[in-house]
């Protein structure tokens, strides 16, 4: 249902815009846990995880609403939170959901999302969304009481108004055709396919699964709250350093190399004892440390990038469609990671998973990694082809220069 889900809210939230998109998703969420909570049936469940899945899609508008409503200084540290904040939630769904009754755990579920859609009731839409749909006015209210001074506010509307001229014409299904669109889809969905192949989100959503079947005798729920909070750390430290200050090529290659030997290393350890029974294999801890230094390893660069980028890549007009569209690609392959698992040996697992972080570590040199410090209308004119990148020099093109660099001055100064 998700992949389902991500394709329809993509063009959606750019026809009613971010907010609501945000609004649905709560909504859609607490109704899944709440139907979950009051179930009496098997079938009951079943409509609610559907429901709860359906949601799932509506990610993408969390992911556009960042990248819209921050400055290019602030872009990498808040979509860095919003992987911190997902990994929070995985390990406190493990806490709940370990140690409660299922029915009281699904009625906290519901709960926290019926709270958060009361929250975004008063939070301000995107500003780049409403000065696309015309309405000048709104969208310099929304950058106010997103904390920007009156210069500054000037300053973004300007960028706007320059970046919205070719918004001006009617929509055409030709623009997917436009190379700052089919591009980024391409290249993005290149790094989400080799992102599901390293395993990260797999192991992260079967956890107790995957532990079950290592063959230890250690208790999964504990290992799986282990890992759960390793990761929280993680991210919350070395991942948004990684990604925010030191640069995201030199981090994707570190992750990806720490990835593929640790899968390594415990592919090994399964090889050679393989045929020991569970119980009786020597260092039973080793697989367990070697999983849990790959999820860390994960979290610096290759589980996080993927979901940060495909935000600043795409021209406004189809931004939450692409997004959505690429969001189908990162998605869809996990849901056969339990055919996979029913069908192999962990063993088997950890020598086929390490590819997908060593393609990544391949493919580190693309120059999308180099987007940090770059306004997203620099990033869309980079995937033009040079004869017409020449607009850069242009009058509007220096003007839209100018403004940002005086908007990102003003923005340090403000830190300051």
């Amino acid at each position: 249902m998700a992949p389902i889900a991500s394709l329809v809210v993509g063009p959606t939230i750019d026809l009613i815009g971010r907010k609501k998109g945000l609004l649905f998703f709560y909504l859609d969420m607490g109704v899944g846990f709440s139907i979950i909570a009051c179930a009496t049936e098997v079938w009951h469940i079943c409509v609610g995880r559907c429901v709860c899945s359906f949601a799932i899609g509506m990610e993408v508008a969390a992911v556009v609403y960042i990248a819209e409503t921050c400055t290019k200084k602030q872009r990498s540290v808040l979509l860095s939170i919003l992987t911190v904040s997902f990994t929070f939630g995985v390990s406190l769904t493990y806490f709940v959901g370990g140690y409660l009754p299922w029915k009281v755990a699904s009625g906290v579920f519901a709960t926290g999302c019926y709270l958060y859609f009361f929250i975004q009731l008063f939070v301000p839409e995107s500003p780049a969304w409403l000065y696309k749909k015309g309405d000048v006015d709104a969208s310099k209210r929304s950058l106010q009481r997103l904390g920007r001074s009156p210069e500054g506010t000037d300053r973004e509307l300007e960028i706007l108004r320059l970046s919205a001229k070719e918004l001006s014409e009617k929509f055409r299904f030709k623009v997917f055709l436009e190379p700052t669109v089919w591009k980024p889809f391409l290249i993005m969905s290149t790094f989400h396919l080799l992102q599901n192949l390293s395993g990260v989100f797999h192991i992260m959503n079967y956890t107790l699964d995957f532990i079950e079947r290592l063959g230890t005798s250690y208790d999964p729920l504990s290992i799986s709250i282990i890992i759960a909070v390793s990761r929280v750390i993680t991210c919350c430290t070395a991942g948004m350093y990684a990604t925010a200050s030191v640069g995201r090529k030199p981090a994707t290659v570190v992750s990806s190399i720490l990835m593929t030997l640790s899968f390594l290393g415990a592919g090994v350890y399964e090889y050679v004892f393989r045929d020991t029974p569970v119980g009786q294999k020597p260092f039973e801890w080793v697989p367990i440390v070697l999983l849990i230094v790959n999820i860390i390893s994960g979290s610096l660069a290759v589980s996080i990038l993927p979901w940060l980028m495909s935000s600043e890549l795409f021209p406004l007009q189809v931004r939450g469609s692409m997004n959505g569209a690429v969001y189908v690609v990162g998605t869809y392959p996990s849901s056969s990671t339990p055919y996979v698992w029913r069908s192999s040996r962990c063993g088997g697992c950890f020598w086929c998973i390490p590819w997908g972080p060593f393609w990544r570590f391949s493919s580190g040199h693309s120059s999308c990694l180099r987007h940090r410090t770059r306004l997203c209308s620099e990033v869309e004119r980079s995937f033009l082809p040079k004869n017409r990148r020449n607009i850069a020099s242009s009058p509007d093109a220096e003007a839209t220069r100018n403004s940002e660099d005086a908007g990102q001055i003003e923005a340090g100064s403000e830190g300051d």
